[in-house]
């Protein structure tokens, strides 16, 4: 095939290759592509919620994902006397805890877990921070977290364990019913900014990959498409001299 000066004539191997790989680079972008969307979708889904009227914590029972985020209120006394530090959490780039306390309702059933926020770890690991809180009845407003799915299993480390309050990697509910003596929602709750007896709070959704991550993972697979058709051209062209007569 020829162009002006340039004559096209495309290889075998290089032509197997290109449409061995370009659906799969083409693939893999748009596959990023429903993801950002997919992801945009929980995200603006979680604002949504989050932009709610504050309800009680009894009212949304049994919680449920679709009530991720959504702000709580509830009134309970705090076990100060039972509780647990999230290790190897982070505030600024410093180690600390995350301080989990479980809040006993006034209404009655199981207690709840409240995350008070983060506090700074010890240089020397054995000493724990202290961490105080009211003895009186609270009441606390809060935002609906579940925990992960993957995760909560109490090491040897953590079970070897003596005295409070009690260091967790990943504390899983039924481990800690069991550490506690009685039962726990199924849900944790992320005390607000504002509220009094807690510690550092920056809480903001983990959601992994970002709707824009995906978004540039997706320009960057079709990048290496367009890449790979340049290639496949620029290897198959070639600059035909003026003197020659037309292609045999």
């Amino acid at each position: 095939m020829r162009f002006g000066k340039f004559s096209f004539r495309p290889g075998l191997w290089p032509t197997l290759a290109t449409l061995a790989l370009l659906p799969v680079l083409v693939g893999l972008g748009t596959w990023q592509l429903q993801r950002a969307d997919w992801k945009q979708g929980l995200v603006d889904a979680n604002a949504d919620r989050a932009g709610l009227p504050e309800t009680s914590l009894q009212a949304l029972l049994p919680v449920t994902a679709t009530d991720q985020y959504r702000p709580v209120a509830v009134t309970g006394h705090y076990d100060l006397e039972h509780q647990l530090l999230l290790d190897n959490r982070t505030w600024q780039g410093h180690p600390g805890y995350e301080v989990l306390t479980p809040l006993q309702p006034a209404a009655g059933g199981a207690a709840v877990l409240v995350n008070r926020g983060w506090v700074p770890a010890h240089p020397d690991r054995s000493i724990l921070p202290e961490v105080p809180g009211s003895a009186d009845e609270v009441h606390i407003r809060a935002t609906v977290k579940l925990p992960p799915e993957k995760i909560f299993r109490l090491s040897d480390i953590e079970e070897s364990q003596t005295g409070w309050p009690r260091v967790v990697q990943q504390p899983e509910m039924a481990q800690l019913e069991k550490l506690l003596g009685y039962p726990l929602l199924p849900v944790l709750l992320l005390l607000d900014k504002d509220a009094e007896h807690g510690f550092v709070r920056d809480w903001k959704p983990v959601y992994g990959v970002t709707p824009d991550k995906h978004r540039a993972y997706a320009m960057q697979w079709f990048t290496l498409a367009l890449v790979l058709v340049l290639i496949y051209v620029g290897v198959n062209t070639k600059r035909v001299g003026n003197n020659l007569l037309d292609e045999q």
